[in-house]
């Protein structure tokens, strides 16, 4: 985001400008805390990460901190590193331009580069005889250089790059280590931490057969490569054993339980998960009471529905495979027990409120009456815990909206600041003493997990595209589920409906440049995911376009059969009108013939045209009546009579009136 607040297209708002610029927590019981300073920043859910002059400052006082625990011998490459991580921490603050891979690569080969001589420096500390005191500041800013080089790597598309794994074995590890303390977890929550454990072991496999393959000359140049490899590959290495052998650890203590009895304690960790989800959340800022109760007696029929499961004679839960090994059995008991008993802890914590409900206020105070507790630590862990629920609402905003906001390397500053929240942590539950606030405690250890988690999710949701690509990347997308969605629902009913898709693509199409995307002057990564959505963009059109054809086929020859059938109904129906006529026709013929009449004048009455006929016969017998009925003269008489002479017995015979 520029200075003038208008958002520029390389600007991608995700990390909030307070924990940008406010230093790591430093909260102690000796020392003088008011509750001033202890007011949550409002601007957690504020997305802008427009750097201000204060970023310098806090660098500067983070870099004497750590200073202090560098030995005398290691301060110049304290200095090195230092200068990397402020270019490093100069690129991921600078919104007007895109992160280039290109420089991404020069630090990172400078920071190899400087970890050897590092090395090399405490080698000949060892030769000396002089005992190093590790880790030091050194390693810690590693560290964080590391991080943000991961990043830096996932912005710009990198993901299958073997450096860009660091930040994700740094969240699995944090994930571990929580769910080792907490002591509550599943297979569940393991196995996609498994699944990505083994992804990182390949990717690094296959990052050393392609060094290999690539390097088999050896020159200056190749032993440089060669060295900075083995060096990443160490630091790599060494944090993927770190999280394989705390999840080794974590499979084996699950493996303590009994398959019959893995299906109650999975319903228990699922109500205590929903529980501390419902304590916890902040969405909701009010409740009323109807509905809290019936929220608390939906988790007491379901903890009712595990206690009628025990053994009415000793009351333990009771498992097939272990009837003889009492030892295990108690300590599986000790487990589930322990389950139940947190889960009515948070459900009678949720009944002693009145009818108004302010989950925000939620009062989890559990110190007890006779031990006497420094009200510091209650104001230490009620910043902590309130710091962590916006936090949380944060990551759960940037969860829904990342694909629009998120720039992969905002998430250092969330990471350094759950890590600072969770030193912090440690240090006031050791001053804690023992029995006091444990609601606190295992409340603001599910909102660690919950922000670690939702971090990795967004690191795994990262797309192997650039930063400079992602926009037309979301625009595909959002293309492609269109087209499907349409597609889903019976597709199109004429072509004009897909010539919106048509011309997006037609327009995202023409930006190619021989075939690549081209931003600023430079190829960014991704282009194959590109081009891969684009073709198959272009091929649900193509899709949908036979559809149509075969649908306007299908419905044509639908039209045809119809009038086919209307013909054939229309010609059966005067085969029959005819068939029955000419029936009647023959009839009265036969009867004529046999009456003697001829077939030239003779008319019936009967059939078909029988009015006419009857009108006919009326008109000439009326005529015949008035010739006998006048009176002629002679001479007329005469000539009438010479006339009837002249009269054929055709004619008489044909006549039937005579």
């Amino acid at each position: 985001m520029t200075n003038s607040g208008v958002v520029t297209p390389h600007s991608r708002p995700g990390t909030p400008s307070g924990l940008i610029n406010s230093p790591p927590l430093q909260l102690n019981s000796t020392s003088n805390i008011n509750s001033s300073q202890l007011q949550v920043p409002n601007n957690l859910s504020n997305l802008s990460t427009q750097p201000t002059s204060t970023t310098s400052s806090v660098v500067s006082s983070n870099k004497q901190q750590q200073q202090q625990h560098v030995p005398s011998y290691e301060k110049p490459i304290y200095e090195q590193l230092f200068s990397i991580y402020k270019s490093l921490l100069d690129l991921k603050n600078n919104r007007n331009k895109y992160i280039n891979s290109k420089q991404v690569y020069s630090i990172y080969d400078l920071f190899l580069n400087v970890i050897n001589d590092l090395k090399l420096t405490r080698k000949d500390e060892e030769l000396k005889g002089i005992t190093l005191n590790l880790p030091n500041g050194n390693d810690l800013i590693i560290d964080d250089i590391f991080q943000l080089l991961s990043l830096c790597f996932v912005t710009c598309g990198l993901i299958k790059f073997a450096p860009a794994t660091y930040s994700s074995l740094s969240a699995v590890m944090k994930l571990l280590t929580h769910l080792k303390e907490c002591k509550v977890y599943t297979m569940d929550d393991l196995k996609p931490v498994g699944v990505r454990l083994n992804e990182i072991k390949n990717i690094l496999i296959n990052s050393n057969n392609q060094f290999e393959n690539d390097n088999d000359d050896e020159d200056e140049e190749d032993y440089k490569m060669s060295r900075n490899h083995q060096i990443e590959e160490t630091l790599l290495r060494n944090k993927l054993n770190k999280c394989e052998n705390l999840y080794a650890q974590l499979v084996d203590n699950f493996k303590n339980i009994p398959s019959d009895l893995e299906p109650i304690y999975h319903e228990l960790i699922k109500i205590r998960a929903n529980l501390l989800n419902f304590v916890t959340q902040e969405d909701s800022k009010t409740i009323s009471n109807e509905k809290l109760n019936d929220k608390i007696n939906q988790f007491k029929l379901n903890l009712k529905n595990i206690e009628k499961l025990r053994d009415e004679i000793d009351g333990k839960f009771h498992s097939q495979q272990i009837q003889n090994d009492e030892n295990k059995l108690d300590s599986i008991q000790a487990i589930l027990n322990g389950l139940i008993d947190d889960c009515n802890n948070l459900i009678a914590d949720l009944m002693i409120h009145d009818e108004e409900i302010n989950l925000k206020n939620l009062n989890i105070n559990d110190e007890k009456p006779n031990i006497e507790v420094s009200s510091d630590l209650k104001i230490q862990y009620d910043y902590i815990y309130k710091t962590l629920q916006n936090l949380k609402l944060t990551l759960d905003n940037l969860l829904v909206t990342r694909r629009w906001t998120l720039r992969e390397t905002d998430l250092y500053t969330y990471q350094k600041t759950l890590k600072s929240i969770d030193e912090q942590r440690i240090k006031i539950v050791e001053q804690t003493p023992k029995g006091t606030f444990k609601k606190y405690q295992t409340l603001i250890l599910y909102l660690l997990r919950r922000c670690y988690s939702i971090i990795y999710k967004l690191l795994e949701s990262s797309e192997p595209v650039s930063e400079s690509l992602t926009p037309i990347h979301n625009q595909l997308q959002t293309v492609k589920r269109c087209l499907l969605e349409l597609k889903r629902v019976d597709g199109v009913n004429n072509l004009r409906e897909l010539y919106p898709f048509q011309f997006k693509l037609a327009s995202i199409d023409n930006l190619k440049k021989d075939g690549k995307f081209i931003v600023d002057r430079t190829v960014p990564e991704g282009q194959g995911a590109l081009c891969a959505l684009l073709s198959e963009c272009f091929d649900i059109i193509q899709e949908m376009k036979i559809e149509l054809e075969e649908k306007e086929l299908e419905e044509e020859e639908e039209e045809e059969n119809e009038e086919n059938a209307k013909i054939n109904e229309n010609e059966l129906n005067s085969l029959n009108s005819s068939q029955n006529h000419n029936g009647t026709t023959n009839g009265s013929l036969v009867s004529k013939i046999a009456n003697g009449g001829s077939f030239t004048n003779s008319k019936e009455v009967s059939g078909s045209g029988g009015i006419d006929e009857i009108d006919d016969v009326e008109i000439k017998r009326n005529r015949f009546q008035e010739f006998n009925e006048a009176d002629y003269d002679l001479e007329s008489e005469s000539a009438f009579d010479d006339d009837d002479d002249q009269i054929s017995d055709s004619e008489f015979e044909g006549n039937d009136y005579y």
